[in-house]
């Protein structure tokens, strides 16, 4: 029998689903965590093959054939041991290593990186439970992290002694070639020496599918830069093909949990706490095409779904705009990978908020409620095609017929890119084809607004009041008021028509009175005229005595542009927050400059913000909280 390393053989069972490779040749039925099937290798009428992904094996209860997914294709096809290896290593995608010194050296090199990677992964854990580390550990524990979970994560500590992780490596056999190979140390600059690459953080190994650490990502304790800090690529890792979290998530999805994308470690580790054992994380970086493609591979195969459930993987982002345009950035991304096994779906957190702040101040049912709310591809490629734009003419709508086009078009799987158009040709059709003669008006889809924080619901409620009790604010904060994306269906249908009215009727003869007609007559007018009620009830101007109508012009604009200075400052704190980690993955000139360009406008804003409040000390009233 030809020999192949170790290493390559666990290699290619990793690649390959077992039951996938077995559903082509035969048919399987789920059977809980198993596929059960007629064994190939007997005759028999009443199933009894198991597969079992999870353990990597088949196993025939009736004429005892058991074995791997090499053995399967040994037995199916009559194929030697080297033979089922370059047949599967074809269809994984891997080329088959020679049998020389060379190549044995290889992997032997590959074993020797894996020890080291652990050995450290050791040291940093035992760090984090001494004295040196008692302030990492306070940190996580004030993070909520159980002493179990924070050993179930081996997270640790990087002590501030730059030599500490040489001396305790360099005394069990590993070479300063090998640490730096792996990014563990680096070499000073300033004279031939070396010190350690993490310092004084707290440190998240990074595993492999397999459960071996390849990685570590380290945060600081105070507020230095840059807040976090991952090892560099070598032969055994590249951040772009890795997530963090991955070793859990297959067992994730056998046990009927979804799998969902976050931002960082801490999300990964807060919803693993909350049992969402599916979250995973990039490293440092948007999700990339080949982590795109680590995640579907997860899945079973096509065959081998349960049809009640969806696999798809739910991509969640921040509720801020910084997270809504990268969620548009990951559909074009996704959009030429599509094909009959492979889809996401697009889930928004509460403004403000990641999955670890939301679990801490509102539990679990509010991030399942999050996730329950993800929408499918099609509906978030419509909603972030559609929102926003001006629909109100042939014209502007062939536009937005043409976007959609042209993002369809990205489509590579013809069958998948088929059904796409068609299927936006029906909401066309639905949306603005003709009806008993006239054609139908039609309201562009609101942008993918997660839902507000109470206090944030609360300014919309306030801006809102502000808009209908007081109609000359319109000429000079109308295009803000029409930029907002309320939240709430019923106040972003007030505002829509509010808008209208204002367009067609103008606003500087209008009253509350006159409003309260209009609104009344409209096609939504119970539900409107309930929510206005809502807007106008007390504790609305309990926190913002400025919108009542009994104030005056003044008062009334100076409360919308407080209200309006907050909103602007958390757009640009989110905006910031974005910037200065795109900084830290590239330090270019241009991501510096736009890094300093938004600190200005920040602390412009804040200053306004300011010599407002100064004006507002002469006011009778305080702006809303929050």
């Amino acid at each position: 029998m030809t020999s192949f390393p170790s290493a390559f053989l666990d290699s290619l069972r990793e690649r390959l689903h077992l039951s996938e490779v077995i559903g082509r040749r035969m048919r399987l039925a789920r059977a809980g965590r198993e596929f059960k099937g007629c064994c190939p290798f007997h005759k028999e009428k009443t199933p009894s093959f198991t597969v079992n992904d999870e353990k990597g094996f088949f196993h025939c209860f009736g004429c005892g054939a058991h074995g791997d997914v090499i053995g399967f294709t040994m037995r199916m096809d009559g194929q030697s041991f080297p033979e089922a290896v370059e047949n599967l290593a074809a269809q994984a995608g891997l080329v088959v290593p020679s049998n020389t010194p060379a190549m044995r050296a290889k992997f032997d090199k590959e074993k020797h990186l894996y020890d080291l990677l652990e050995r450290a992964t050791l040291f940093f854990e035992d760090q984090l439970w001494q004295p040196a580390g008692s302030a990492a550990l306070a940190y996580l524990q004030k993070r909520g992290l159980s002493a179990e979970r924070i050993r179930g994560f081996r997270l640790g500590f990087a002590p501030s002694e730059s030599k500490a992780l040489i001396r305790s490596l360099s005394s069990e056999g590993f070479t300063t070639e090998s640490m730096v190979e792996v990014g563990l140390i680096k070499k000073s600059e300033r004279q031939d020496d070396y010190y350690s690459f993490f310092r004084g953080r707290v440190i998240f190994p990074v595993a492999d599918k397999r459960g071996r650490t390849v990685a570590f990502g380290g945060r600081v304790l105070d507020k230095s830069e840059p807040k976090y800090l991952n090892s560099p690529d070598h032969p055994l890792f590249h951040k772009g093909q890795l997530l963090y979290g991955l070793s859990r998530a297959r067992l994730a999805l056998q046990a009927g949990q979804p799998l969902i994308v976050v931002e960082g470690y801490m999300d990964v580790i807060a919803l693993a706490d909350s049992g969402f054992m599916g979250a995973l994380a990039p490293l440092g970086t948007a999700l990339t095409e080949n982590q795109l493609a680590v995640l579907w591979r997860l899945l079973p195969s096509v065959d081998g779904r349960d049809p009640s459930r969806d696999y798809s993987p739910i991509l969640c982002f921040d509720g801020d705009q910084a997270g809504l345009r990268a969620a548009t950035r990951a559909a074009e991304r996704v959009l030429p990978l599509l094909n009959a096994g492979q889809s996401v779906r697009f889930a928004y957190l509460p403004a403000g908020q990641d999955p670890d702040s939301l679990l801490r101040s509102q539990g679990r049912a509010s991030m399942q409620a999050v996730l329950d709310q993800a929408k499918p591809m099609i509906d978030a490629l419509w909603d972030m095609t559609l929102s926003g734009r001006r629909l109100g003419t042939p014209e502007e709508r062939a536009g937005a017929a043409r976007a959609l086009r042209l993002k369809i078009a990205q489509i590579k799987d013809e069958s998948v890119r088929a059904l796409y158009k068609n299927e936006m040709e029906r909401r066309f059709s639905s949306a603005f084809g003709w009806h008993g003669g006239k054609a139908r008006s039609f309201t562009p889809p609101a942008p993918p607004v997660p839902p507000l924080a109470p206090p944030q619901q609360m300014r919309q409620k306030i801006l809102l009041a502000l808009m209908v009790n007081y109609p000359p604010l319109f000429e000079d904060f109308g295009e803000d008021f029409a930029t907002i994306a309320f939240a709430d269906p019923a106040l972003a249908t007030v505002a829509q028509q509010l808008v209208q009215i204002f367009a067609t009727e103008g606003y500087e003869t209008l009253d509350v009175e006159a409003l309260y007609r209009q609104f009344s007559a409209g096609d939504h007018a119970h539900g409107v005229t309930e929510k206005l009620d809502q807007i106008f009830s007390e504790s609305t101007y309990l926190h913002a005595g400025f919108a009542r109508p009994s104030r005056s012009i003044e008062q009334a604009r100076w409360g919308w542009k407080s209200i309006w200075n907050t909103y602007l400052q958390e757009q640009l704190h989110a905006d910031l927050k974005a910037a200065t980690r795109l900084w830290h993955d590239d330090p270019s000139d241009a991501n510096m400059t736009r890094l300093m360009a938004l600190r200005q406008q920040l602390e412009s804003l804040s200053r306004e913000s300011q010599a407002a409040a100064v004006d507002g000390d002469q006011q009778e009233s305080a702006p809303a909280g929050g």
